[in-house]
């Protein structure tokens, strides 16, 4: 938390403006993944090569919904990514090492007193004391909330927190970001309503949100699954931009305008990448060669020895097992079981008299 909030310190001191400090640190997190935007696009340029062999192998169980066909047409595609060295949770990475980056940066914004100031948690807990005493009503969202109440009423919050022996290291209004935007006040630290200019930055993140959605999807691979997915699937991704307008609309603009920037960035990467690392685009041709070549590798399977192997011990294993299951005579418990004839016991032949018979003829 210390070291982002020491970055973002940086920033906003560089440029005197606490909202270009924020596209700065979005656009350093960016520059910071960018080797993981590669390796995904690249990921997906070896999935994209192999959809004429996916299709192919979709297109053989074409028509058949069963829950065995479906596993088996999986096992096949699952199959067909290990034997080309790709796997799709490949693509999962950047996603997950960019949460840890996101709720870092969430708390780095929302308490910058105790981040990127350094206040002590003494000192922050004194300051929330004093402004709830004189009638402020705070949320709980964080230090950031506390801002406008320090430079409205500095000298009484120096003089209660020297009263009670507290700590008034870094407390002066020189060090305190600058909030104002557009000519309101502490525009950054307070929380869009539908009354407000401030219901603009949920409004740009759905926006944006909608737009990154379309662009994603053209300029990105799209698996099969993903293009044959249900009505299910389609209601979530419109929900999505929907959750983003929302959770904009209970934080502070700080972390809507990040979240914004963060979102137009990414749009940006997609586009860069699609331009320099290009997907492979098939013909017709292509995926019925694709077919061919399956039909092929199928037909030489089960005209090899596999398959008759398989047969083979499948039978040798079932005749071994009608062997031992066979009764036998004798085996019974039965109290006349001694007056039966044994196993060894043969009965007497009476093809030798129709041999004799017919040589007597």
């Amino acid at each position: 938390m210390q070291i982002m909030g020491t970055i973002l310190k940086f920033f906003n001191d560089l440029t005197g403006n606490y909202l270009l400090a924020l596209l700065l640190i979005a656009l350093a997190v960016k520059i910071i993944l960018i080797p993981l935007g590669i390796k995904q696009q690249k990921g997906m340029q070896k999935q994209a090569r192999l959809k004429p062999k996916e299709m192919a192998i979709r297109n053989k169980y074409k028509g058949r919904t069963d829950q065995p066909t479906m596993q088996k047409m999986n096992q096949e595609i699952q199959a067909l990514y290990q034997s080309e060295g790709y796997s799709p949770l490949s693509g999962c990475l950047p996603m997950i090492v960019q949460l840890p980056i996101l709720f870092i940066l969430y708390n780095t914004i929302i308490n910058p007193l105790k981040n990127m100031i350094g206040y002590s948690a003494d000192t922050i807990t004194g300051i929330t004391t004093y402004l709830k005493e004189i009638g402020l009503t705070l949320t709980g969202r964080g230090d950031i909330e506390l801002i406008a109440g320090i430079k409205n009423n500095f000298d009484g919050v120096i003089s209660y927190l020297e009263t009670n022996n507290i700590s008034t290291a870094n407390v002066t209004l020189d060090t305190l970001p600058n909030f104002d935007m557009f000519g309101i006040d502490n525009f950054l630290a307070d929380v869009p309503t539908f009354t407000s200019w401030l219901i603009l930055v949920p409004i740009l993140n759905l926006a944006v949100a909608f737009a990154s959605q379309f662009i994603t999807k053209k300029f990105t691979y799209q698996p099969m699954q993903q293009q044959q997915q249900g009505i299910g699937m389609k209601v979530m991704m419109l929900i999505l931009p929907f959750i983003t307008f929302f959770v904009a609309l209970r934080v502070p603009a700080a972390i809507g305008i990040y979240w914004l920037f963060t979102s137009l960035l990414s749009t940006l990467q997609t586009l860069i990448l699609y331009k320099a690392m290009p997907l492979p685009k098939f013909t017709e041709e292509d995926y019925k060669a694709a077919e061919r070549e399956l039909k092929q590798s199928n037909k030489s399977y089960y005209s090899s020895g596999n398959a008759r192997d398989m047969y083979n011990e499948k039978s040798s294993y079932l005749e071994d097992d009608d062997d031992t299951d066979m009764p036998l005579p004798g085996d019974d418990d039965d109290d006349e079981s001694d007056d039966m004839p044994s196993a060894s016991y043969t009965a007497p032949s009476k093809p030798k008299e129709n041999v004799n018979k017919k040589k007597h003829k």
